[in-house]
């Protein structure tokens, strides 16, 4: 590539509550110059439009309205001056309860004409736990400090967790606690919606009284928002859940380790940040009563509390750059199976004895724009021929089950071609693309380009999501 590249990049977030576009533009360079492996990165990051933050707008509680959303991020790109011709790349990310409407992946199809170059994602929670923490800025401060922070990114539905050692992101959580889980009227500030989640707290809170018996309705939600919170308090602290718990914590795979410091993001935590307002009704919802129960907690009490480069826009500011890499020269490709473009790359679900399973993972990533995924195989304690028979086995037995051809497996080691050949004698007529020598991350998608000459290498273009801080 020449020395430097300018991309135009756009990141798009529709959430529970709100939805948010970003326009950035992104500087790109080849840090090895006449090395046969080019490896771009991004030498600069400038926001060229912050677009207004929209309510999401939903149909009936089970459906996202497309056209009224497509419509907002029309009138966004109007405002910008940008027409999606001239957007190179970017994503569009699905999260919290929007990602689990019933017509999630009609809203993906809805924005298909925006996204020729992009990543389309219905995130799950443990890509949106990372997403958000990178987004916060706690990633790159538990990096800075040599620190192991917690990232609590509390949306309207869900607060995500993301503990981060040094950088790296060493577990993730997702409890359905959020801002908009008891809806209120702004006029005379009366609940007029509870979710699911938030009537099972209601139950456990007020097992023999009705909302008409309650009286003071403020009250009633501030000790419900209170019992959420201790809920997240359970979690982080690794203390045994309660029954109410087990309906509220959708994942929880959090390492039971110390904390250095926490960063609180999401729309909540403004007022994490910014407490005292009075008129807590003001977005019809709940979300500044849950900040306020937050600040009361055990977490903000018990560790250092450290503010974050963004809160609401954590999600995504900006998406898609590109690192271009040259795939190991032991691999095995079918034939007529390249190219391939906007493939997730999926980590496994390590069990015991260091077995690895793709298959919960790869549910995340079941829309039908999808054409397939890439299998990450993290390191293995060893790359002796039982180990990768063992290791191919297992992958025999998932890969039918996973959605999408060719099969994509992508090895951290340098294993892709008797890993390759091993799950072609076991699965003979499966078209298979297996490589090594590529870096990827949670939430990475790829384009794979036909082989160099002599089939000996693939070029590789990692495509992640970019933030500001």
């Amino acid at each position: 590539m020449t020395k430097e590249m300018i991309l135009v990049s756009v990141g798009i977030d529709v959430g529970t509550t709100t939805t948010q576009l970003v326009i950035s533009q992104l500087t790109l360079v080849n840090v090895m110059p006449g090395s046969q492996v080019p490896k771009v990165e991004i030498s600069n990051k400038s926001i060229m439009y912050m677009g207004n933050v929209h309510f999401t707008p939903f149909e009936d509680r089970q459906h996202v309205d497309g056209r009224a959303l497509r419509a907002i991020i029309a009138k966004e790109y109007e405002r910008a001056g940008v027409k999606p011709e001239q957007i190179d790349t970017g994503a569009i990310i699905i999260t919290g309860e929007a990602a689990k409407k019933e017509n999630a992946s009609e809203i993906i199809h809805s924005l298909a004409d925006y996204a020729g170059d992009f990543v389309v994602a219905t995130a799950g929670p443990d890509l949106e736990s990372v997403i958000a923490g990178k987004g916060s800025g706690a990633e790159a401060l538990s990096k800075r400090l040599h620190a192991r922070i917690a990232n609590i990114d509390i949306g309207g539905g869900t607060t995500n967790i993301a503990y981060y050692e040094r950088g790296k992101c060493i577990g993730t959580a997702c409890i359905n606690v959020g801002g908009r889980l008891f809806e209120v009227d702004p006029l005379t500030h009366n609940l007029n919606y509870i979710s699911s989640p938030g009537q099972t707290i209601m139950n456990h809170c007020y097992p023999n009284e009705s909302l008409a018996q309650s009286g003071d309705e403020v009250l009633m939600i501030r000790r419900c928002l209170r019992a959420m919170v201790e809920c997240v308090e359970r979690v982080i602290f690794h203390e045994p859940l309660l029954a109410q718990d087990r309906l509220l914590v959708m994942t929880n795979k959090l390492p039971n380790v110390l904390l250095d410091g926490v960063v609180f993001s999401g729309g909540a935590a403004k007022y994490i940040y910014l407490p005292g307002i009075m008129e807590w009704w003001i977005h019809g919802d709940v979300g500044p009563l849950l900040a306020e129960a937050f600040r009361e907690s055990r977490i903000y009490s018990s560790f250092s509390v450290h503010q974050g480069a963004e809160t609401i826009h954590a999600t995504v500011l900006g998406a898609g750059a590109h690192t271009v890499n040259v795939s190991g020269s032991t691999i095995t490709i079918s034939k007529n199976t390249l190219p391939l473009r906007n493939i997730p790359a999926v980590y496994p679900e390590e069990g015991p004895k260091g077995t690895f399973s793709w298959l919960k993972s790869a549910e995340n990533y079941t829309s039908s724009l999808r054409r397939t995924v890439a299998l990450v195989v993290p390191p293995l304690p060893n790359t002796d021929f039982i180990t990768i028979c063992t290791l191919a086995e297992t992958l025999a037995c998932e890969l039918p089950l996973i959605k999408g051809e060719p099969k994509v497996i992508i090895a951290q080691q340098d294993i892709a071609k008797v890993l390759g050949q091993t799950l072609q004698r076991l699965l003979p007529s499966v078209p298979l693309v297996c490589l090594d020598g590529i870096e990827l991350a949670l939430g990475d998608f790829l384009d794979i380009a036909k082989p160099l000459a002599h089939e000996d290498a693939v070029p590789v273009i990692v495509k992640t999501l970019v933030f500001t801080n």
